[in-house]
């Protein structure tokens, strides 16, 4: 007993560490030799959840589950899987099982509120983040998703608010420093700013907390014109977080060579469409950074529109079914164009997924900037559907990217290089997709946008097949909720500050400046 005490210790601490790989390789063997001991279940299983291996960790889950129906612990872990592979119905009705068994189980709040804020229904998620502070208001976490409610909502000031709280309990929680930071315009003298500045010199931090601040620093020292400085926590932060990130570039170039292989030669007006939804699907797309958010705000105030955000689905249902050892499968692609039943049964998973919104309206948007890489599928799948691809000019594009830290995702960004690199392939693919489908995507530059906006909303608005409505002039008032960092400028008239940004970086931006 006293080395499985020990063994289990030594997992807490690699957990601790994200040394996830590890946690996996070790849970295994210790599940062998002591397979009745639950924690080794939740250990292994949350490993898989975070390296993005969901299907493994439900597996392991309901393992654990079955072993004890009762264990809150797992319970709490299976309906997060559920989440996050869309079983919404199933990670509901666990999590509010969790809560009549255990009302003071404030995890359960929380998930079962992140779940609601994920499905645009912010109000609940509000609810269910303020109800587990009356059970505890000295959570961290709780205080930080009420703000990213609140961000979401456009309602800045009860953002900063809650993320202050969340410092006060926990200054190392650097997730709230970074949404402060962009929630506000910093001005000499900002409390903010003189905190972030004393608590990197005084405090320790793991890699990732200490890339969160590096991060907010920046973009504090951007609004004080202190460039130099801003720049110098920009690549500091880039740095350490592309150093502990899972990425290789040669496995974009692949990926992106294998798209095109793989759709050149389809037929694209052979395929079935009698599965295809009366529902209008509007695909904004693009690279991140370049104006998708705006886009789908001013398209998002037409009364007949609904905003669903930016929607992980198109991209799992494609590394479910086509992606085999990292690339699309030339083979699986041919074998949906083929098959009415693979292509029925790929739309219906788009489309059940898409339900969880309840929405009315005729059309709905879904802003993941990097289906771009997807538009073959999206033709095969959705023939009717509306592609709104925006662009906008590379440098301040990728000075954006560059500048921005993402949660979960786009790890090309922390390297000017592999930005750049990333940036090329981008624009030959989407050179392939036009190619292939003239006249059927829309190109909207940002610069235009910016610059002319009356006609260039009105020519976009026409092409999705709406009538004109004012509303779309106005799309800072929208109460769509924004659930991406965009969700400051998005809410703002038109400005053009941001054209032309890089100029004020670009003595530092040596290898992009060389690349782009």
């Amino acid at each position: 007993m006293k080395n499985l005490e020990k063994d289990i210790q030594t997992l807490l601490n690699l957990f601790k560490t994200a040394k996830f790989d590890l946690v996996i390789t070790k849970s295994k063997k210790l599940i062998k030799k002591y397979p009745e001991y639950l924690i080794l279940y939740n250990l292994l299983g949350s490993a898989y959840q975070n390296t993005g291996n969901y299907i493994l960790a439900k597996n392991i889950f309901l393992k654990g589950y079955k072993m004890d129906p009762e264990n809150i612990a797992i319970m709490n872990n299976l309906a997060n899987v559920y989440k996050n592979i869309g079983e919404i119905e199933l990670s509901k009705n666990l999590f509010n099982k969790i809560i009549q068994k255990k009302p003071d189980y404030i995890n359960a709040y929380v998930n079962l509120g992140n779940l609601k804020r994920d499905n645009n229904d912010f109000k609940a998620s509000i609810d269910l983040y303020k109800k587990a502070l009356k059970i505890n208001d000295k959570i961290s976490i709780t205080h930080y998703s009420l703000a990213l409610a609140y961000q979401g909502l456009g309602n800045f000031s009860l953002a900063v608010e809650h993320a202050n709280k969340a410092l006060v309990i926990d200054p190392r929680f650097t997730q709230a420093d970074m949404l402060i930071s962009q929630s506000i315009k910093y001005k000499a003298g900002n409390e903010h700013y003189k905190m972030m500045c004393s608590k990197i010199e005084k405090l320790s931090f793991t890699d990732s907390q200490k890339v969160n601040l590096l991060f907010a620093l920046a973009k504090a020292e951007e609004d004080l014109d202190q460039i130099e400085k801003s720049f110098k926590n920009l690549q500091h932060g880039n740095k350490i977080k592309r150093n502990i990130s899972n990425f290789n570039i040669i496995d974009e170039i692949e990926l992106f060579q294998s798209i095109k292989e793989s759709f050149k030669e389809i037929k694209f007006n052979k395929i079935s469409t009698d599965s295809v939804s009366s529902k209008n699907i509007i695909f904004i797309l693009g690279m991140p950074r370049s104006g998708t958010s705006l886009v789908e705000q001013i398209i998002t105030s037409h009364s007949k529109v609904f905003g669903a955000g930016e929607l992980s689905q198109l991209s799992k249902i494609i590394e479910g079914n086509l992606i085999d050892n990292k690339i699309v499968s030339t083979k699986k692609v041919l074998d949906l164009t083929k098959s009415d039943s693979f292509t029925a049964q790929l739309r219906k998973d788009y489309y059940d997924y898409l339900k969880r919104f309840n929405f009315s309206e005729n059309f709905i948007t879904d802003k993941a900037p990097l289906n771009f890489r997807w538009i073959g599928l999206i033709k095969i799948l959705f023939p009717n559907a509306i592609i709104i691809h925006c662009s906008r000019n590379p440098k301040d594009n990728c000075l954006s990217l560059y500048k921005n830290f993402f949660e979960g995702g786009l790890n090309f960004s922390y390297n000017q290089k592999e930005l750049a690199t990333y940036y090329k392939l981008y624009l030959d693919l989407m050179n392939f997709w036009l190619n292939l489908f003239p006249d059927s995507i829309y190109e909207v530059n940002y610069e235009r946008l910016i610059n002319n906006p009356k006609d260039e909303i009105n020519k976009m608005i026409n092409f999705c097949g709406l009538n004109w409505e004012d509303d779309c002039m106005q799309f800072h008032n929208n109460k769509t909720p924004i659930k991406t960092m965009s969700t400051a400028q998005a809410r703002k008239p038109i400005y053009k500050s941001s054209v032309n940004s890089f100029e004020k970086f670009s003595p530092f931006l040596t290898d992009l400046n060389k690349l782009i």
